[in-house]
């Protein structure tokens, strides 16, 4: 027990309060990772200032102050480490066993603290998932899912799509996608989606981005999400549509303006596949 206590530390948070070490910020990404707490429930305030840049040589961190002072020497006598990454997040894959059913292509597209559902496959490429982001059940990873946004089960994320963190757009807003949900491929997504819905590849939806609604198509709208009501009008601000259902963002390939419509199709995720 005495070399134990070398190596170890045993930690415990009495409270979600912000992180004030390394371990409890570890603590707080495994309770993440190993889904014991939902996304975006855990306090990382302060979490990033508190862990170190280092190089991850598999699983153990070096600090790089310690590779330029033995840089020399270590390249010398051939023990200079094969770096795999240099970054203050271990990867996910270093910490957590995920389940029989997910698949991971690519260590380094999965960040600890990241939370992956069963079914979830993560292609190689573009695709990337940030710590307190991930999936709520199967999905199809082929893009970059930015902290704090969400993907439900059945949805696809199009190989190059991205969807917004709050970091990087969407001003603290987090974003969830909701289940059969299609990303097309080099997409981006600024705002909260609904079940069954569809951006078309390429098209880049963002708050403020306008788009055409015909009458035909906005009744339809109103339809499929019982409770909602629209004021009468052709030009929207897209946000007026967050987290709706059965949403199909589209753009004119003739004057390139974007176009709303009723989703009239169903995104389904091949279930050999996953």
């Amino acid at each position: 027990m005495k070399d134990i206590g070398k190596n170890f530390r045993i930690v415990f948070l009495f409270e979600d309060a912000n992180a004030q070490s390394v371990e409890a910020v570890y603590l707080k990404l495994y309770a993440l990772s190993l889904a014991k707490a939902a996304l975006r429930t855990v306090n990382l305030n302060g979490a990033f200032g508190i862990l170190s840049n280092v190089a991850w040589v598999e699983n153990t961190p070096y600090e790089l102050d310690y590779l330029r002072e033995n840089e020399i020497e270590m390249k010398l006598n051939g023990s200079y480490p094969v770096i795999d990454a240099v970054d203050k997040f271990p990867r996910f894959l270093q910490h957590v066993i995920p389940a029989d059913n997910t698949r991971i292509l690519e260590a380094s597209k999965v960040r600890m603290g990241a939370q992956l559902a069963a079914g979830t496959t993560v292609m190689p490429g573009a695709s990337y998932i940030n710590f307190n982001a991930g999936t709520l059940g199967a999905v199809m990873v082929e893009g970059r899912i930015s902290s704090s946004a969400i993907v439900g089960a059945g949805s696809d994320v199009g190989g190059g799509a991205s969807i917004l963190g709050v970091l990087s757009g969407t001003d603290g807003n987090p974003i969830s996608i909701g289940e059969n949900t299609l990303l097309g491929a080099n997409s981006t997504c600024g705002i909260p989606l609904g079940d069954a819905c569809i951006i078309d590849g390429g098209l880049a939806i963002f708050a403020g981005t306008k788009v055409n609604v015909e009458p035909v198509e906005l009744g339809k709208i109103e339809a499929a999400n019982p409770g909602v009501t629209f004021v009468a009008k052709t030009i929207f601000r897209a946000d007026e549509f967050q987290g709706l259902n059965g949403l199909h963002f589209r753009q004119n390939s003739l004057t390139g303006e974007m176009i709303l419509r009723r989703s009239t199709r169903e995104v389904l995720l091949n279930e050999d596949l996953h």
